[in-house]
C-alpha cells in the first residue's frame, strides 16, 4: 500500500489556528501487483530414438507488475530417461538420482516484471523401451517463494511436452556351418 500524508501551516501572522488538529490529513492507496510467473517447454519439434539425448527448452516469464523472488524450476526425469547434466543448463540438482522419476530443480533467482529467461533440461532416452512406447511426456513448472503476491494465473506456471519416439525391434539371425562338408544322404 501507499501511504500518502500532508500537513499545512501557516507563519501565525493573523492569529492562532482554532482547529490545528485538521491540518493534516493521510490517504492510503492500496497497490495491487504481483509477479505473474508462465512456462514455456519446447523440444524444438524432436523426434528422438533409443539411446539418444533429447534436450528441452523452458522459457520462464514474469508477465507481472512485480518483480519475483526464489523463482524455481522444477521437472521430474520422464519415464525411460536419465537427467544429462552435459546437455542441460549448469545448476540443476536432481534427487534421489538421475533416473526416471527423479525430482530435478534450478533455482534462477529473481526475475523482475516484463522479463523472461531460458533453461535447457537434457534426458537420455534409455538404449531398450518397452514394445508401444510412442512418446516421451515430459513437465515442468515453476514457481516462486510468493513474497512479493500471489500470483494471478497460476494455471500457466506449468507446461508439458510429448516428444514422438520412433522405437523398433532390432532383430538379427547369422548362421554358420563351422566349414563342416557333408555328402548327400548324410546328417
Amino acid at each position: 500500500a501507499l501511504e500518502n500524508l500532508v500537513r499545512i501551516n501557516d507563519d501565525g501572522v493573523n492569529g492562532d489556528d482554532p482547529t490545528p488538529q485538521n491540518n493534516v490529513a493521510t490517504d492510503t492507496t492500496p497497490v495491487n501487483a504481483a509477479p505473474d510467473l508462465s512456462l514455456s517447454k519446447d523440444d524444438g519439434n524432436a523426434t528422438t530414438r533409443p539411446g539418444a539425448i533429447t534436450v528441452y527448452t523452458l522459457t520462464y516469464t514474469n508477465d507481472g507488475t512485480q518483480d519475483a523472488t526464489g523463482v524455481t524450476l522444477t521437472e521430474v526425469v520422464p519415464s525411460h530417461t536419465r537427467f544429462s547434466a552435459a546437455d542441460s543448463t549448469p545448476g540443476w540438482l536432481c534427487t534421489p538420482t538421475t533416473a526416471a522419476g527423479s525430482t530435478c530443480s534450478i533455482s534462477v533467482g529473481s526475475l523482475a516484471a516484463g522479463t523472461s529467461g531460458i533453461v535447457r533440461f537434457g534426458v537420455l532416452v534409455d538404449n531398450a523401451v518397452p514394445a508401444g512406447l510412442v512418446e516421451l511426456v515430459n513437465q515442468a513448472q515453476v514457481r516462486d517463494d510468493g513474497r512479493n503476491g500471489a500470483d494471478p494465473t497460476p494455471q500457466n506456471n506449468s507446461d508439458s511436452d510429448n516428444t514422438p519416439l520412433l522405437a523398433a525391434p532390432d532383430l538379427a539371425i547369422g548362421k554358420d556351418d563351422s566349414g563342416i562338408t557333408v555328402q548327400p544322404g548324410s546328417l
